[in-house]
């Protein structure tokens, strides 16, 4: 049974969000202060000290601006649109301004726009050239261990390497969860609701590699988990391959209650729709034979 390949709208949701916070906070706090012509000629202990260190709003990172052309160059790269214009601009500043602590989040905002242009491709290279300047980057690890559980085939004549890349990733986003610090632009009700869905969608992805190393007990565990996480947010891939793995287990009673939460959660006539029914339709002739009367 073939499940398409998907990204989860809470990873596109949430690097975007995290991308623009991490952008305005940058602009707005983190410039270096501006110095008079006497004093930039004459630096003194006082008036050459560094700029204040500003928490990031996508790690507890700092970002530190060290001089004004740095920042100048970082608002130009950040004000672009397209995509891939996004992408040349945080090349060219990286380039220019090879330790800058700025270079990740540039990085990070390519790699949102190119997940809302549904060109995973490109986000997972983004996602990728984050972790080289910022490894512990949750956002950019949940991106790049979803897109390589969800685009891994068994055609591909690296499946484990792939799996085993997105198992480390999703494992490293539950750890570095706890040092996001909450973006201005969010509510506190809002941040928490966030990183539930971030963790959720971590455990999503150690459902999906057990899944497709069909190892369905640790699949269970994992769904089982991201769905006390993502509550009512649950996907409906998730319920059928949650389903699928309980199938696989013999378990058909709590298979059965899994395709019923994925039909409930899916759209009508979409492949995970019909993929349910399906799963349902057989359970549903499984279940009766398999429910024995209770011995008196």
């Amino acid at each position: 049974m073939k499940i398409s390949n998907r990204l989860s709208m809470a990873v596109i949701l949430l690097s975007a969000t995290f991308a623009m916070a991490a952008q305005s906070s940058a602009q707005n706090a983190a410039a270096p202060p501006k110095q008079t012509t006497a004093a930039a000629q004459q630096p003194s202990a006082q008036n050459a000290a560094a700029p204040a260190k500003q928490t990031a709003p996508s790690t507890k990172q700092t970002l530190v601006p060290k001089t004004q052309a740095e920042y100048d160059a970082y608002k130009a790269a950040a004000a672009q649109t397209d995509p891939a214009k996004m992408e040349a601009a945080a090349t060219d500043f990286a380039q220019k301004f090879p330790d800058s602590d700025l270079r990740p989040f540039l990085f990070q905002q390519a790699m949102g726009m190119y997940q809302q242009a549904d060109n995973q491709e490109k986000s997972l290279e983004m996602a990728r050239v984050v972790l080289k300047y910022d490894p512990s980057n949750a956002v950019a690890l949940l991106t790049a261990a979803q897109l390589l559980a969800e685009r891994t085939t068994d055609n591909d004549l690296d499946k484990n390497e792939r799996l085993a890349e997105a198992k480390t990733d999703a494992q490293s986003a539950l750890q570095n969860a706890g040092s996001i610090a909450q973006p201005a632009n969010m509510s506190p009700e809002q941040f928490a609701g966030a990183i539930a869905q971030l963790r959720g969608t971590a455990h999503e992805v150690l459902g999906t590699v057990a899944f497709k190393k069909l190892d369905y007990t640790t699949a269970i565990n994992e769904y089982k988990a991201a769905a006390e996480l993502e509550k009512e947010h649950t996907e409906a891939v998730v319920w059928l391959r949650l389903s699928i793995a309980y199938d696989k287990s013999n378990d058909f009673n709590s298979a059965l209650d899994a395709a019923k939460k994925a039909i409930a959660a899916s759209e009508p006539n979409s492949s995970v729709r019909k993929l349910a029914e399906q799963e349902k339709s057989r359970l549903d002739r499984l279940v009766p034979a398999t429910v024995q009367p209770a011995s008196k």
